[in-house]
Formats: C-alpha cells, structure tokens, sequence
C-alpha cells in the first residue's frame, strides 16, 4: 500500500522547500496477537533539508498492546538533497474477542534546513485484528467448533522407491563384484595371491633380492598348482591364459631367479626389486580380472 503524504503541518521559521514523502505499508486486515506490521517510509529532500533523527519514535511499547521493536534508518546523498528510507517493525499483542479495528499512533518526522525546521504528520495507520478463536463455542450437531485441520494428502513416492531399489541393488552388486575379486566369495578361487606378496615385497629391500625371487616363485607355483619353471611357462600360459599379458616381464623374472640363483659372482640389475613389484601388480590386476 503506497500512501503519499504532504509535507509540513507545522513548521518553526521558514519552511523547507517541498520533499517528497511515501509510506509503504502492508495490507490492513487478517492480524491476530503477536503479529507483527512493518512499514517503510521514503523521504527525498531537497535543497540540504535534513531528517533529524534524534526525534524519531524510540523504541519500545508504543501502548499496551503495541510494541515498535526495530527502526533502521538509511540516508544517501541525493540531488542536492537526501534519499531516506525508514524501516519501523511493530508488534501487536492485542487478543480481542472479535475482529477489532485498531490503529498505529500517528507520529511527526522532524525536518532542518539550516536555521529552519518542520514537521511531516505521518498519519495513524489503521489495521484490523481477529481473535484466536470464538467466544461462543458452536454445538451444532453436539460437535466441537474447533477441529484439527484437514490431513495433508499423501505424496506419490513411487519414483523414490524406485530409485532407493534402484540404488540398494546397485550397491548390493558393486559390493558383490568386490567379495568376488577379493576373494571372499565361498566357492570361487582366492584372488588374494599377489596382493598378499605384494605385500611383502614392499617389507624388504636390494639387499632381500634373493628372498623376494622365492616369495614370487612361491605365489606362482601356488596359482598354479605345481611348481612353475622357466621351460614351462608355455603349459604355465595353457593352463592361465590371462597371464600372457605378463609374458615378457615373467620372463625377465625367470632370467633375474636363474642369473641370482646359479650364477655365481653376477649381480642382479639396478632396480631389480622394483620390477620385480611392478611385475607382482601386474598378476595382482590380471588376478581380479582387471587386465
């Protein structure tokens, strides 16, 4: 609600030059006891004119039954003027029995020009409010006049049920796929092999050469039921056909064992230990079936 107001009904010395004065308020029905009304009210000035604003309603209970619990107040620089924008938060606490007309008190905005002041009348505000409930409580039909509202109609949730499902099979399977490469699944082969070598391999260092070529040896001939030989990798490749992807580092392996093991006086290569665990986390992928 827009409510132009005149300015000055009473003015000490010269009157300031014409401002422009708008309050802004909300609608004036259907409040009830502990609302509460927030007006705005809009100044420009002219010509230096200034809002005092020492003089503006405090804080506080305004009567019994209202309250003007906050006042802000923004001024800017305008046109050889000022632009003010008043914020006024009121509370009512008036519990009447039937609907009552009620009014905010009317109250004067101090202007000064220099030497000379004014006043702009903001006028009362006039606003109804309802009580709670009735007085006379109503038997039509021996029935209680106050019901509880009317229940809320269910929601269709068929689609988030859907997508629970949906998301419960999703990670029921994610986390059957992982038991089955890790091994957990009773009835498939362990796929735990090379992650458990792999494991200690990283323990040792250059100096354990000779036992991380046994503990490889080891996890070979366990996957394979009988002990892997460098002359017996083509039966080894028959029976496990997923480790031809390991061909050549298998059999850089077998060349590292044979040279470590019944070569005396020559050394292993720099860097043999670490391909040695490259080439266990290649086994450890084919071995859950990632390669």
């Amino acid at each position: 609600m827009l409510l132009p107001l005149c300015l000055a009904t009473a003015c000490t010395g010269t009157t300031p030059s014409h401002n422009n004065v708008t309050l802004l308020a909300p609608r004036p029905f259907g409040y009830v006891i502990g609302d509460t009304i927030r007006h705005r009210l809009i100044i420009d000035t002219h010509n230096g004119v200034q809002l005092q604003r020492n003089s503006l309603p405090k804080l506080g209970p305004i009567n019994y039954w209202l309250d003007l619990t906050d006042l802000t107040v923004n001024a800017q620089p305008r046109n050889g003027g000022f632009h003010y924008e008043i914020d006024l938060l009121y509370q009512v606490f008036y519990a009447p029995l039937e609907v009552k007309m009620l009014s905010i008190p009317s109250f004067n905005l101090p202007l000064a020009q220099g030497s000379n002041t004014a006043t702009q009348t903001v006028p009362a505000w006039h606003f109804t409010v309802s009580p709670l409930r009735e007085l006379a409580v109503r038997k039509d039909n021996g029935g209680d006049y106050m019901r509880p509202d009317t229940p809320a109609p269910f929601l269709d949730n068929t689609v988030l049920l859907q997508g629970l499902l949906l998301s419960t099979l999703t990670v029921l399977a994610s986390a059957a796929y992982l038991a089955y490469l890790y091994g957990y699944v009773p009835g498939f082969p362990k796929r735990s092999l090379f992650k458990q070598t792999g494991k200690k391999l990283v323990k040792l260092t250059d100096a354990q050469i000779g036992e991380a070529l046994s503990l490889f040896h080891q996890a070979l001939n366990t996957l394979n039921g009988t002990p892997v030989f460098q002359a017996g990798l083509t039966e080894f490749y028959r029976q496990h056909p997923p480790y031809r992807l390991a061909e050549e580092p298998l059999a850089t392996f077998f060349q590292m064992s044979n040279q470590h093991f019944f070569a005396d006086g020559i050394a292993n290569p720099i860097g043999a230990l670490h391909a040695l665990r490259q080439l266990c986390n290649l086994c450890l992928a084919i071995e859950r079936g990632q390669r």
